[in-house]
């Protein structure tokens, strides 16, 4: 595989999960009756529109497989060599499970669907639905997993310790927010207001920190390289 081939594969790393929290903004302001502090973002796979954000799920993933792929080629050895790359590929893979397995309708969105509706709470929750949360788990998981990773190995190389930090402060805050919030809350959420509140404010949040550090990670990796190239 070339240098040209691997510094794509990384350029998809750093694009993909930039330009997916721009159609995921975008579209949200065009929906009608989606509320983005009442509705989780994965609501938006349902409705008319819900084919975007599962193509945008999918196609996300997908490119984030190819940059685990260039991530592997520029980090033989060292720290985060083997296990960076691979939890960037199973980030990547379940984004794209999140995408084929569609949540639930629920609290009035898309409109017509009863608002006082929330699987797992006055609602059955479908064998898709199951699996999305699952998969959902399971980006989030990668997500600290890789931030710590790489944090470990940005922190030792020149010029890398404002990355580290970042990538760490990411790797705590993310699962913090979604659950350990929901911990709190979930006691609280007998008729899933509390819940429904809390899952769109945590998504406003979350979503960002688990999608911008996908895209600083090969950021880094194609400016090391870069500056490598240049004294070479």
């Amino acid at each position: 595989m070339s240098h040209r081939t691997t510094r794509a594969l990384l350029i998809c790393g750093a694009v993909a999960p930039l330009a997916s929290l721009l159609v995921f903004h975008l579209d949200m302001v065009f929906r009608a009756g989606y509320d983005p502090l009442r509705h989780a973002p994965s609501s938006m796979m349902t409705g008319d529109r819900g084919w975007l954000q599962i193509a945008n799920f999918v196609i996300t993933g997908t490119l984030m497989i190819a940059c685990a792929v260039g991530i592997r080629r520029t980090l033989p050895a060292g720290r985060g060599a083997r296990w960076g790359p691979r939890l960037v590929a199973v980030y990547g893979v379940a984004m794209i499970a999140t995408g084929v397995f569609v949540t639930d309708p629920q609290l009035g969105y898309p409109p017509g669907t009863p608002s006082d509706l929330l699987p797992g709470v006055n609602a059955q929750v479908s064998w898709h639905g199951h699996l999305h949360w699952m998969a959902t788990f399971v980006v989030y998981a990668a997500t600290t997993l890789a931030c710590f990773a790489f944090a470990r190995r940005f922190a030792a190389e020149p010029g890398g310790r404002a990355w580290a930090a970042f990538l760490a402060f990411t790797g705590v805050l993310a699962p913090l927010i979604m659950y350990g919030g929901s911990l709190i809350l979930q006691p609280l959420s007998i008729s899933g207001e509390w819940y429904a509140a809390f899952d769109g404010i945590a998504g406003r949040m979350v979503i960002p920190l688990g999608w911008i550090w996908a895209a600083l990670v090969p950021l880094r990796l194609l400016r090391t390289r870069a500056a490598m190239e240049a004294h070479s």
